[in-house]
C-alpha cells in the first residue's frame, strides 16, 4: 500500500502532524470555479459625495487635483472635546482632500453613537480646502435612577441595567435597559414584573428613570409529566432546570419562564435522541389561591417510536463494509438511539484513525421513510489518505523549561515512520498529562496538547500555544 510521509510533528506541549503538500492539496481540493448566472442590473445610484459637496456650493475635487486640506474644523460639541473629534477622523491638515475619505469620516462619526447628526462644510481658499464637521450630539445622560423597586436593591439594579450617568442619550439603549431589568426580575422569581421608561424615551430628557412593579415572588410547588411512558418521571427531572422550592425555599425554586420554555426544548430533544422523532411537549401553569406557588405540569404526547430498517455505510474501499455494518452498536431492527449512533461514528473514525486515515470524515445520515415509524441509517465516509510520522519536534514552553526531549518521547509512544495511530496519539497525550511535569490546570497554563497539521502549517509555536488543528479532519481530541 503506497504511504503519504508526514514531515513534522510537534508536541507542545503539543504534538503537529505535518502532510505533504501534493496530499494536502488532494485531500482539500483545488481552489474552487464557482460558476453562477449573470449579475442582477445595478440598482439606481443617487449622487455621489462628490457630487453632493458641488451641488451644495462646495468645490469640485477629486484626488488628483492635488488640492490640499488646509484645515479641519468641529463646531457644534459640547460634551465631546475637539480633540477627541479630530482624533476620529482621517481628514488631516497638508493632505490631499478626498471626498471619499470625509464620506468615510463622517460614517466613522455617525457609528459611534456620540452624535445624533454630521454634516460636512466645505470653503476653497489659496492655501487649500477648509473641512469643517458640523456635528449635533446626542444628550448625556445626567442621571440613572429606579423607583419602585423593593425587592432589588439599587446596587443590583445598576450592576444589571447597562447604562450609567456620562453615556449618550440613546432611546435603543433605554429600551435595552428595561427589558435586562424585567428579564433580571424574571429569572429572579418575578414572571409578573414589568419595568417601565418614566424618564429617557423622549428627545429632550436629561437623565433616565425606570419604575418597577415587581409584583410578588412566585415559587414552583410541584413538577409533574404527564403521557411519559418509555421514561420515568424522575429520569425526566433530571432533564430539566425547573426545580420545585420547598426544600431550598430562599435559594431555588424560584419561577422562571424562560427557563420553562428551555426545558419544552430539552424535553423535545432527549426525546428524539431516543428515537421518538414527532413526540410533542407542552406545559400547564397552574397557580394555587394565593398566586405564589405555581404547579408546573409537562404534557407529553410521545408518538411512535421510530426503527432503524437499514444501515448502509457509503464511500468505504479501505475495510470490507458488510463488516464495519456488523461491528456496529446500533443494529437493523433495533428502535433508533442517538447515543449508539454517536458511539459507531467515534467508533467507524477510530478505525480509520488506528489504521493512517488521519483526515477521514464521516458523517450520519438518518432518511425517514414514507412507511411511519422507520427510517435507514447511512453513514458517508470520506477516507482519504494514509499517513505516517515524519519528524517530532517537541516544544516545552515556560519560564524555566528543564523536562528532556527524550522524556516526553518515552511518555509518547509513537516513532518516526509508524503509520499515524490515533488511538496512539490521545493515549500519549493522557500520560503527558498525567505525569505532573506540566501544568494541566487552564487557568495557570496550557496543558499538554497534541495537534495535526501540515508542511505549510507556519510557526509551530504560534501554532501549539492556541492548541488549534490547520487542518479540518481527524484529531486527536
Amino acid at each position: 500500500m503506497r504511504h503519504t510521509s508526514i514531515e513534522h510533528l510537534l508536541c507542545a506541549l503539543a504534538l503537529v502532524i505535518t502532510l505533504g503538500g501534493d496530499a494536502v492539496l488532494a485531500q482539500m481540493g483545488g481552489p474552487g470555479m464557482g460558476g453562477g448566472g449573470a449579475s442582477p442590473p445595478p440598482l439606481p445610484q443617487g449622487p455621489s459625495f462628490r457630487e453632493r459637496v458641488w451641488q451644495e456650493g462646495g468645490p469640485s475635487f477629486s484626488p488628483t487635483d492635488g488640492e490640499l486640506v488646509a484645515e479641519v474644523r468641529v463646531v457644534g460639541n459640547e460634551s465631546t472635546s475637539t480633540n477627541q473629534v479630530l482624533s476620529m477622523l482621517k481628514t488631516r491638515p497638508d493632505r490631499v482632500f478626498d471626498p471619499d475619505t470625509v464620506e468615510a469620516d463622517v460614517r466613522r462619526l455617525a457609528s459611534r453613537g456620540i452624535f445624533r447628526d454630521v454634516k460636512i462644510l466645505t470653503e476653497r481658499l489659496p492655501t487649500g480646502v477648509v473641512v469643517t464637521f458640523q456635528v449635533a450630539e446626542r444628550p448625556t445622560m445626567r442621571y440613572v435612577r429606579f423607583v419602585g423597586n423593593h425587592k432589588l436593591s439599587d446596587k443590583t439594579l445598576r450592576k444589571e441595567v447597562g447604562i450609567k450617568p456620562g453615556d449618550p442619550m440613546n432611546l435603543y439603549a433605554v429600551e435595552d435597559a428595561r427589558r435586562r431589568l424585567e428579564s433580571l426580575y424574571h429569572r429572579r422569581g418575578y414572571p409578573q414584573a414589568l419595568v417601565e421608561i418614566l424618564e429617557g424615551a423622549k428627545p429632550d430628557d436629561k437623565g433616565v428613570v425606570l419604575a418597577m412593579s415587581e409584583g410578588d415572588i412566585e415559587r414552583v410547588l410541584s413538577v409533574d409529566f404527564v403521557g411519559n411512558t418509555i421514561v420515568s418521571d424522575a429520569r425526566l427531572k433530571t432533564q430539566i432546570q425547573t426545580k420545585p422550592g420547598v426544600a431550598w425555599y430562599f435559594f431555588r425554586g424560584k419561577v422562571d419562564k424562560d427557563k420553562i420554555d428551555q426545558d419544552v426544548e430539552k424535553l423535545s430533544r432527549y426525546y428524539k435522541a431516543l428515537g421518538y422523532f414527532q413526540a410533542r411537549i407542552g406545559r400547564e401553569l397552574n397557580y394555587t389561591s394565593s398566586g405564589q406557588w405555581l404547579k408546573l405540569t409537562f404534557v407529553i404526547d410521545e408518538g411512535p417510536r421510530y426503527k432503524v430498517r437499514d444501515i448502509r455505510v457509503n464511500g468505504v474501499t479501505r475495510f470490507d463494509p458488510r463488516e464495519v455494518v456488523q461491528q456496529m452498536e446500533l443494529k437493523e431492527g433495533e428502535p433508533f438511539f442517538l447515543a449508539k449512533m454517536n458511539k459507531d461514528l467515534n467508533q467507524l473514525r477510530d478505525l480509520y484513525g488506528a489504521n493512517g486515515y488521519a483526515y477521514v470524515d464521516v458523517q450520519a445520515e438518518p432518511r425517514f421513510l414514507e412507511e411511519p415509524g422507520a427510517l435507514d441509517l447511512v453513514y458517508n465516509v470520506e477516507e482519504g489518505q494514509q499517513f505516517r510520522i515524519g519528524e517530532i519536534n517537541v516544544n516545552i514552553e515556560g519560564d524555566n523549561p528543564h523536562t528532556r526531549r527524550m522524556v516526553v518521547m518515552n511518555r509518547l509512544g509513537i516513532r518516526p515512520g509508524e503509520i499515524i495511530d490515533i488511538r496512539k496519539i490521545r493515549a500519549g497525550e493522557r500520560r503527558l498529562g498525567a505525569s505532573q511535569l506540566f501544568e494541566t490546570n487552564p487557568a495557570m497554563g496550557e496543558p499538554p496538547s497534541i495537534t495535526l497539521g501540515t508542511p505549510n502549517y507556519g510557526s509551530g509555536a504560534a501554532n501549539i500555544a492556541s492548541g488549534a488543528s490547520a487542518v479540518r479532519g481527524q484529531s486527536p481530541q
